[in-house]
Order: C-alpha cells, then sequence, then structure tokens
C-alpha cells in the first residue's frame, strides 16, 4: 500500500513538469504559425502595393485621354475621364497605403512569431533538462548540498588559532 502512495505522489509530481513541457511545444508552434502568416501577410502587402501603383498607372493614362478628348472638342467626355482618373488615383493611393501597413504588420509577426518559438524551445529545453536531471528547484528549505543545513554557515566564522 505505502509503494502504491508513493507512486501516485511521485505520478503527481511529474504531471505539472509533463505540462510545463507539452507547453513549450504549443508556444514554439504558436511561433512557427505566426511566422508563416506574417510571411503571408508581407506577401500580400506586397501584392496590394503593387496594384495600387497599376491604378495610378491607369489614373495618368486616363488624364491624358481626357487632355486629347478636350482637344477634339469633347468637354463633357473629357469631364467623365478626368473623374474616372481621380477615382483611380485615390484608390491607388489607398491600395498603397494598405499595402505598405499590411507589409509592415507582416514583419511585426513575424518577429513577434521568432520571440515565441524561441520562448517556447528555451521553456522545453528547461523543462527537459529539470526532468532528466531529476532536479526539483533549491528553496533555502532544502539546500543544494545534502550534508550541510541551511542554518550552518559555509565558511568557520573565527580562524582556527595555530
Amino acid at each position: 500500500m505505502k509503494t502504491f502512495l508513493m507512486g501516485i505522489v511521485a505520478a503527481s509530481l511529474l504531471v505539472p513538469a509533463a505540462a510545463r513541457a507539452d507547453r513549450g511545444e504549443r508556444l514554439e508552434k504558436r511561433g512557427e504559425r505566426m511566422e508563416r502568416q506574417g510571411e503571408r501577410r508581407e506577401k500580400r502587402g506586397e501584392h496590394r502595393e503593387q496594384l495600387g501603383q497599376k491604378f495610378e498607372q491607369k489614373a495618368s493614362a486616363d488624364e491624358q485621354k481626357a487632355a486629347e478628348l478636350r482637344q477634339d472638342g469633347k468637354t463633357r467626355a473629357a469631364n467623365a475621364m478626368d473623374r474616372k482618373a481621380a477615382r483611380e488615383e485615390r484608390r491607388g493611393q489607398r491600395l498603397e497605403r494598405q499595402g505598405e501597413r499590411m507589409e509592415k504588420q507582416g514583419e511585426r509577426r513575424e518577429k513577434r512569431g521568432q520571440r515565441v518559438e524561441k520562448r517556447g524551445e528555451r521553456l522545453e529545453n528547461r523543462n527537459a533538462n529539470g526532468i532528466a536531471n531529476g532536479a526539483t528547484p533549491a528553496t533555502p528549505a532544502t539546500p543544494a548540498q545534502p550534508g550541510v543545513s541551511a542554518a550552518s554557515p559555509a565558511s568557520p566564522a573565527t580562524p582556527p588559532s595555530k
């Protein structure tokens, strides 16, 4: 019966360490996932910026076309082209701003993912080392050296007389 109870006590002491090791793995996976999300967001931001530049190019082409229409005496069509060019210009600028912002967010998420992943690795290694060595953290009540009591000084206060 005593061995059975000691087994239960030992198992209950190891459970939190195993849970922490699992937590380290989860942190590591979360960091990897955040890195991938950041890379995707950066890529999407770059694409959005390029799309914005295309719209701005279309707007400048429409402005040139409006100028040609004005020279031909077609002012109403030229005004419509100017409005279209203005819309495309605004849309292009908005898409570029969004793209830049998405890129920055992606970079930040990627860096944060790296930090979280490292933290998970450290936690995992710390727990693995603690379990492998069978060590429990030393407290003042449990001294690091078994033969020395916590209250006794490490060296004698007065040197021995000769």
